[in-house]
């Protein structure tokens, strides 16, 4: 996976006043300082997780950390990551390139430290995505279109990492609207803003390994208000029933000092 140095700097994170589609978890817009840090220019595909899991065991507890990794089309019918029902993985022929969904949070986590790396923040991801001009989406200010995300979709719609260059975000990061939410390393908490620190902020304390955790950047099927870089979702690291196939992720890493 390529990644990307994203310089150290400053940035105005959450929603600004003049955002009718914010909500109030996205308040207030407060500056945000960070150290430089590298995050994956694509969101990890079905063929790279199926490395993972041929490397460590399979998808049951034992590879991620104690807790389940993913959902494969053994279980559900929207995956493109195959199980022999056996120790061997793959992607489905020609969907190699494709985002890998379903993946619990603890499935993030145990394939970005597998690959030397780990979540990124969630003020290191909106940095990511928005830089330092206060944009509203990836690419900048203009409305999404099919050219720039995928929304609005069906799961059958989703298409490779690279697939939208014209949608990539101020750093050329691509894939950070739409297709597919992604994990943040952060717990989750509707107030946080009121209270998080300007420098280097890493979300609230764990309290219990079920806390609620930050999704960022919509996915296939979201609506145009959860594509911007400020939008913000909570969800269960285990990943609920009715909010799975949409979710997927990156790494991030240290820049050396």
């Amino acid at each position: 996976m390529p990644m990307v140095q994203i310089p150290a700097g400053t940035f105005l994170m959450g929603a600004d006043n003049n955002d009718p589609a914010a909500n109030s978890d996205e308040r207030p817009q407060h500056p945000v300082t960070l150290d430089s840090f590298y995050i994956d220019q694509y969101e990890v595909t079905v063929a790279q997780y199926a490395a993972f899991l041929n490397a460590n065991g399979g998808h049951a507890p034992a590879a991620c950390l104690g807790f389940s990794c993913v959902k494969t089309q053994f279980e559900t019918l929207e995956s493109h990551l195959i199980w022999n029902g056996g120790t061997v993985y793959q992607a489905a022929p020609g969907f190699e390139a494709h985002p890998v969904n379903n993946v619990t949070w603890y499935g993030a986590v145990a394939y970005c430290q597998w690959a030397q790396a780990r979540l990124p923040t969630e003020a290191e991801w909106e940095y990511a995505a928005r830089g330092t001009d206060n944009r509203l989406y990836p690419w900048g200010n203009q409305p999404p279109t099919e050219n720039l995300a995928l929304f609005a979709q069906t799961f059958d719609a989703l298409l490779p990492v690279d697939a939208l260059p014209a949608g990539n975000s101020f750093f050329g990061i691509s894939g950070m609207a739409g297709s597919l939410w992604e994990w943040t390393a952060d717990v989750y908490a509707a107030d946080y803003y009121l209270t998080s620190p300007n420098t280097n902020p890493t979300g609230p304390a764990p309290q219990s390994v079920r806390d609620p955790r930050v999704l960022r950047g919509g996915g296939w099927d979201s609506s145009t208000p959860d594509l911007r870089v400020t939008a913000r979702q909570a969800n269960d690291p285990l990943n609920s029933d009715n909010f799975s196939s949409n979710v997927g992720f990156r790494c991030a890493r240290d820049a050396a000092p």
